[in-house]
């Protein structure tokens, strides 16, 4: 049976095989290409909108400013119709607004468009090694957008706290300097009990970001057992978020604590944040299970 077969005509069909196998690779790149150009050009669009508001915002702004100092100047001058002024600046404040909404909705376009990018991309995976590691990837610049507005609300619906991957220590530094309670694992005056107790109660007093620096050493364990000196299964509490219901998180207060942490004050719960970052490329496997791994790329 084999004696009669042609092996050219193998050789044929392999050879239309793999062009029919290049020919698709080449219309999915093609097509991959063109999603992102659209998409890129969505954004540009929605760039150029939200610069146009921003430049109108300003603007009003000015307006406003221009007819209080109107007021101040004919009230001082003896001006008997100060109604009309007061009217001016009403409508201008009045302007104001509208501009500030307007420019709120072109930022949300702008942050959708950027969203719908960074998903299309993750869908491209072009053979890098970090392809394979975990973790949702995202740029530096769009750290605001993911980690402090989880625009498309991706942490929200994980029911997750945030573990963000950075082997540049950028997110640590970016996060260092907005309004956050931020603990050096590494350090050992950040990991006193009592200083982790007093970080966490202010972080969900005032609704700020709670974070752990892990920097490149695996300190989960370390950080358990500081947390476990505080309250037996605080660290599990924190990142079940069953610590935040029912305000289970009084426990954690003293009467040495001040006035601003007894119950009669609004803990601002909702607006509370926890993250975990490390500079380990493959961090603690049971951390990763247990939050949202955010991975943090650099532009090539």
């Amino acid at each position: 049976m084999l004696e009669g077969w042609d092996i050219s005509q193998t050789e044929s069909l392999l050879h239309r095989i793999e062009a029919y196998k290049e020919k698709r690779q080449e219309e999915n790149r093609q097509r991959r290409e063109a999603e992102q150009n659209k998409l890129e050009g969505q954004i540009e669009t929605a760039k150029k909108e939200y610069e146009t508001k921003q430049k109108q915002l300003n603007t009003a702004y000015c307006e406003l400013n221009k007819r209080i100092l109107e007021h101040d100047l004919a009230s001082a001058s003896g001006f008997d119709r100060p109604e009309l002024t007061l009217q001016a600046i009403h409508d201008a404040e009045l302007d104001l607004e509208v501009i500030k909404m307007d420019t709120e909705k072109a930022k949300e376009k702008l942050s959708q468009a950027r969203l719908k990018l960074r998903e299309q991309q993750k869908q491209n995976v072009d053979g890098d090694l970090d392809d394979n590691l975990p973790g949702v990837k995202v740029m530096i610049r769009e750290l605001d957008e993911v980690l402090m507005r989880d625009v498309g609300n991706k942490i929200k619906d994980s029911g997750k706290w945030p573990f963000i991957i950075d082997t540049s220590g950028q997110a640590a530094i970016f996060l260092r300097y907005r309004d956050t309670n931020m603990l050096n694992a590494l350090r050992p005056v950040d990991m006193e009990p009592e200083t982790i107790r007093m970080a966490l109660l202010g972080a969900i007093r005032f609704g700020k970001p709670f974070i752990i620096d892990m920097m490149e050493v695996d300190m989960f364990d370390v950080c358990v057992d500081r947390f476990d000196e505080i309250q037996k299964g605080l660290m599990d509490a924190l990142l079940d978020k069953s610590l935040l219901e029912g305000e289970k998180f009084m426990s954690l207060t003293k009467e040495t604590d001040g006035a601003e942490y007894q119950p009669t004050r609004h803990f601002m719960v909702d607006n509370f944040k926890f993250f975990f970052i490390t500079s380990n490329s493959y961090p603690n496997d049971g951390l990763l299970n247990r939050t949202y791994p955010i991975r943090i790329i650099l532009p090539k």
